[in-house]
This record gives C-alpha cells, structure tokens and sequence, in this order.
C-alpha cells in the first residue's frame, strides 16, 4: 500500500522534481506551494506523512507545525531548509517535527528517512507466539540479518546487487534465505527481482537489530 505524503514546496522545480521521485518510490504524494493550502488538505484527509519546506510564501513550515499536528497527531513531519542553523532544527523539533533536513538532501535518502519516520510512527506490531517464532528463526541466521541490514541502508537493491553487499556468491543458497525472509514477511520481493523491507521488516529491524 503506497504511504500518503502531504507536500508543502514552494519551489515549483524541487516541488516538481519531488512529486516525480517520490511517487516512483510508491508514495501518493499531494503537492501543495504553501503551507496554507497543505492544512487545507490536511483538514479534509488523512496523511500518513508531511514534507513542508521552512521558507515559503505565507506561514513558514515551522509555524504551520502546530496546526498539522492538532489535524493530525499521528502524522510524521520532515521539515526541510536550505538555511539550516541549530535554533531552526531545535524550534522545528518542538513544534512537532520528527526529522530536520537540509537541502540539497539525496532523494533516495529522503525516501529512507520518509519510511523510517512512518515506521516510527506506526502502530506496533502485534505478533502471536508463532509469529514470533518465525521471525526469530529468520533473523537466527546471520546471512539474513545481514540481508535485513543492507536493505535497511540501501531500501531497494536487485537480486544481483544484494548478492554483492551482502558477500555470497552461491545463487542457490542466497535465494533459499531470501525465500526465507519473504515468506516471513520482513522482506518484499517485486518485480524484475528487486527485493526492499515491509513495513514488519522495518519495525523488527527498529526493535531488535539496533
């Protein structure tokens, strides 16, 4: 399920450029070049995450914090800048902001941190005894946990790349983990072979690979 992405650019290039990269990355993405009309937005649906720039026409991104939060309290907030100084990422931090980000930022960075953020704010996965099990025998074995790692730092790799960084050449052996890891449901396989962590992935890597 794509993660709904509420953004605040005044810049129509980097508004646009975003729009595009990030809805690659399979977020649903609402554009908007203020902060007023992202409440707007906000008021009439619910967004699992907001990327609202500092400096824009009307209301900064700082000072519509306050108002997105009071809409939506469990919503993730990253607020982005080009003028970064220690008071701003202090004041953003206090008025609700989950993650302070300065630009030029990398765009697949951004999607990692968009996703670990909506992790952190995700309601806890509920896991019965058998549940629990099978993920522990996944993550028994230390060429998975090195899996669930790299793709933790990387966010997609295909079959051939994740081969490399994680350091096996046997095809054969490396496909029967990350069999293993999908059936568990920590790790997604897409198509043309690309694999990435589910939402589970991320949670368990949060609580017990840290």
């Amino acid at each position: 399920m794509n993660l709904k992405l509420l953004l605040a650019e005044d810049d129509q290039q980097l508004r646009e450029a975003l729009v595009e990269a990030l809805t690659l990355e399979s977020f649903d993405v609402t554009a908007c070049h203020c902060a007023e009309d992202a409440l707007d937005a906000a008021a009439e649906q619910t967004y699992d995450l907001a990327l609202f720039d500092v400096v824009m026409s009307g209301i900064t991104g700082i000072d519509a914090l306050t108002s997105l939060r009071r809409l939506q309290p469990n919503i993730g907030i990253i607020i982005t800048t080009a003028f970064a100084t220690v008071d701003l990422a202090v004041d953003a931090m206090k008025k609700g902001a989950d993650e302070f980000l300065t630009k030029p930022f990398n765009l697949p960075s951004l999607s990692i941190t968009l996703k670990r953020v909506h992790a952190e704010h995700a309601p806890k996965v509920i896991m019965d005894d058998e549940d629990r099990d099978v993920i522990f025998s996944s993550l028994s074995n230390p060429i998975r946990r090195m899996v669930v790692k790299q793709l933790k730092v990387h966010h997609k790799l295909k079959f051939m790349d994740l081969c490399r960084v994680v350091g096996i050449q046997d095809h054969t052996k490396f496909n029967f983990h990350l069999k293993h890891l999908v059936n568990s449901k920590l790790v997604e396989k897409e198509e043309g072979r690309v694999y990435s962590l589910t939402e589970r992935g991320l949670q368990v890597y949060a609580n017990m690979l840290q």
